[in-house]
């Protein structure tokens, strides 16, 4: 998926669309994330006499499709798309994997070689 836990995003589509938060949950078997203080939707809940509890209208964060959620970037105020690099040797980012790979010696290569989200507009890498 292209968003994760605790990044700041920007709907896209729907009632709360160009608002901004943080996400907080994310299912990626279904494609979906729920982001904080938005989409709410209000749940019911019926009064339990045995416990004591009393009903009451509960709000909580509704799930929002991925793809209608991009990653936020501060500098240009506004979402952007990203494309993966991958990490290699001092840090330099690479297209492909194998680029990556080769640039470490022999000996130091790392055993999973770090996967990087890279904004398309400001390069900015957001992992």
């Amino acid at each position: 998926m292209h968003v994760k836990k605790n990044d700041k995003v920007m709907i896209l589509t729907g009632k709360d669309r160009e608002f901004t938060g943080e996400v907080i949950e994310v299912d990626p078997k279904n494609l979906r994330v729920k982001v904080a203080r938005r989409n709410m939707m209000i749940k019911h809940r019926r009064p339990n006499p045995i416990t004591g509890e009393e009903g009451a209208r509960v709000e909580k964060e509704a799930w929002i499709d991925a793809s209608n959620v991009a990653l936020y970037n501060e500098e240009l105020e506004r979402w952007e798309r990203t494309h993966i690099r991958w990490r290699g040797f001092g840090g330099e980012l690479f297209e492909t994997r194998k680029e990556a790979r080769d640039s470490f010696d022999e000996g130091e290569v790392p055993d999973p070689i770090q996967k990087v989200r890279v904004g398309k507009k400001s390069g900015e890498a957001y992992d």
